[in-house]
């Protein structure tokens, strides 16, 4: 009878324990901030102290010989978002991240030309099959399946100069944090946060 009890004694104790922790790895997947760490976030964030010549990004150009097409996401703001003296209108912009004086910067472009360039404050790694997840693929018809093998032929095997890379897959999460918009850019196997302002 004791030895039941015992038992009995020992399973409570391991449920219990899993009770604990099961609170503490939802909280560190979901990674919520408290609107003080946005507060205190957003205050250490510093504005660029340089700027991109006539607007253009020096290795656009590099970048178009590479891939088949542009590399950059396009996202669409329906709100002014605002970072320290900067403020961005409603509109469209591409998105591209940025590595330069030791930090990540993401640019914001406008047909084709830099318009904002804001810091990032926090980069992670985007784990693997997170794209399959996001964007499901079916399978591809005979007709698709024939244009992807043309274009695999024309963009990577005939010709040196027209070799060319699939580009980089991206997704764009975009959270209302309080009086702060969260922004997350994922970008190949890397993603980016960054913190706007209300209006």
């Amino acid at each position: 009878m004791a030895n039941f009890k015992n038992k009995i004694l020992v399973l409570v104790f391991i449920l219990m324990m899993f009770s604990n922790i099961a609170p503490i790895i939802a909280d560190e997947n979901n990674q919520k901030f408290k609107s003080d760490d946005y507060d205190k976030i957003y205050s250490s964030l510093e504005e660029a102290d340089f700027d991109y010549i006539f607007g253009i990004d020096p290795y656009q150009a590099d970048e178009y010989t590479v891939y088949m097409r542009s590399p950059y996401p396009l996202f669409r703001s329906g709100v002014n978002l605002i970072f320290k003296s900067k403020k961005i209108p409603p509109g469209y912009y591409l998105l591209t991240p940025r590595e330069k004086n030791g930090k990540t910067w993401i640019l914001f472009k406008e047909n084709g030309r830099v318009s904002y360039v804001i810091p990032v404050y926090k980069e992670d790694v985007v784990y693997e099959g997170f794209y399959e997840e996001k964007f499901p693929r079916k399978k591809p018809t005979f007709f698709e399946k024939i244009g992807k093998k043309t274009m695999d032929f024309i963009g990577t095997k005939w010709g040196k100069k027209n070799q060319r890379t699939p580009i980089p897959e991206a997704y764009i999460e975009f959270n209302d944090a309080g009086s702060y918009w969260d922004m997350v850019l994922y970008y190949g196997m890397k993603k980016y946060y960054i913190l706007f302002k209300k209006d």
